[in-house]
């Protein structure tokens, strides 16, 4: 299971590498959707509720109908979609909640043997949606994930108030 940091660092900087200088802001301000996901084990089941393709699906219908406001919402599609694919790999999503109950998962493994073996191990399907998901176990945040988080927060506080003095 991904901690939140890895939630928020992996997508905010594929769309400040991707994203455009006028969609800055909005990268920054929308950061907060990608741990929105983990919010369904406070509400109902966790990785079922808002762990599913539709949310993100939504949002993009919405960006691709609004056209003055597309960056933000593709921005937001992009943010909560790159949390339910971690989650894909780091146990499983109910991919399809409410319309089919099964948990999807993708089991992509590279590890090295003790005698110096590249061992790959690449498993997918769905399993069943057991109570040991129902609610979030385990840790919120490692001490590594959140020094990481803090480093990309400060990194984009600065590439803000830089780009407002110029």
């Amino acid at each position: 299971m991904p901690d939140w940091p890895i939630h928020i660092i992996v997508p905010l900087l594929a769309l400040l590498i991707v994203g455009r200088k006028d969609d800055k802001k909005y990268i920054l301000l929308l950061l907060p959707l990608a741990i929105l996901p983990d919010f369904d084990s406070f509400v109902s089941q966790h990785r079922a509720l808002l762990h599913n393709i539709f949310l993100p699906v939504i949002f993009l219908l919405f960006g691709l109908v609004i056209k003055q406001k597309r960056a933000i919402f593709i921005i937001a599609a992009v943010y909560l979609a790159s949390h339910v694919f971690m989650d894909m790999f780091g146990g499983g999503v109910v991919l399809f909640y409410p319309l089919y109950n099964k948990m999807v998962f993708v089991d992509a493994t590279l590890s090295l043997s003790l005698s110096n073996e590249l061992i790959w191990v690449f498993d997918y399907g769905f399993k069943g949606y057991t109570n040991d998901w129902v609610t979030a176990n385990g840790y919120i945040s490692d001490s590594i994930g959140t020094a990481a988080l803090i480093f990309v927060l400060l990194a984009g506080v600065y590439t803000v108030f830089r780009n407002r003095k110029s």
